[in-house]
């Protein structure tokens, strides 16, 4: 028997998952859709499923078998709290994906151990997510299954213990920009030795493409390849040791502590 969806808060990950999910066929029917901008109802691709735009978070939840939370974490207290006063509130499975918010504080507020938790990342838009999962331990084999199936969909999934979620944040999560930043950069650094524009961005990016794939295809380490390019004294050697001098390292590693402890400091404000 299909399944239904709702959708709380329809912004660029929701509409991502909603992609995927009309582009498969994992057996869902209907997606119920709320938000208070309706105007991003319009952008949602077409597929298997039918659209249900509801007047409320009460009316999205009320037919559905699962409840995709996809607002952001100062927001959650608010959307949760409208929630538990739904009737048949604690019947649903929730699919939280906000940065933060734990298992443990969506099953409590709406008083169901039926809860999964999902960090997406922004290349699920084009079927090439990562998406961490992990779930309460009284969520069945069979739900479970079916929410990664789901977001199997947009790309793939990582199933990992709730403890480490967090930190894997500027693991998958937020480290695409990372990626963006760092390319960015190479094209400002090309800019200002003179280089003209046309075609530079997507040369950029198909050496990280190219790079990323041999590193995963070759079985070697990345201390292994950087040695392949960077002969003594010549030219990427004299640039790996200008990032070093910068401490590159420290900077990226810093970086990642600081987007772990957000998210914790998230958590404990939706407590």
């Amino acid at each position: 028997m299909d399944k239904t969806l709702a959708v709380i808060g329809v912004g660029n990950m929701a509409g991502a998952i909603i992609s995927g999910i009309q582009s498969s066929d994992i057996g869902i029917s209907e997606i119920f859709l709320y938000d208070k901008l309706t105007d991003k109802y319009s952008s949602l691709p077409r597929g298997n499923c039918k659209y249900i735009p509801c007047d409320s978070i009460w009316d999205a939840i009320d037919r559905a078998d699962y409840v995709l939370l996809s607002v952001k974490p100062q927001n959650f207290n608010e959307v949760l709290s409208e929630i538990s006063q739904h009737p048949r509130h604690s019947k649903k499975v929730y699919i939280t994906i906000a940065a933060g918010i734990t298992v443990q504080t969506v099953s409590s507020a709406v008083s169901t151990d039926s809860v999964v938790r999902v960090l997406p990342n922004i290349p699920m838009t084009i079927g090439s997510g990562v998406s961490l999962v992990c779930r309460n331990d009284n969520v069945g084999a069979d739900v479970f299954s079916f929410v990664c199936q789901m977001f199997s969909a947009c790309g793939s999934t990582v199933v990992i213990e709730e403890e480490h979620m967090n930190r894997m944040i500027g693991v998958t999560s937020s480290s695409p920009a990372y990626v963006f930043k760092f390319i960015d950069c190479i094209y400002k650094g090309a800019i200002a030795q003179g280089l003209p524009t046309e075609g530079l961005i997507d040369a950029i990016c198909d050496v990280f493409i190219g790079s990323a794939m041999l590193l995963k295809q070759s079985g070697e380490t990345a201390d292994s390849l950087i040695s392949k390019v960077a002969s003594k004294g010549g030219t990427t050697q004299k640039a790996l040791d200008s990032m070093d001098s910068a401490n590159i390292t420290n900077i990226i590693v810093d970086a990642m502590v600081a987007c772990t402890n957000r998210a914790d400091e998230l958590g404990r404000a939706e407590k």
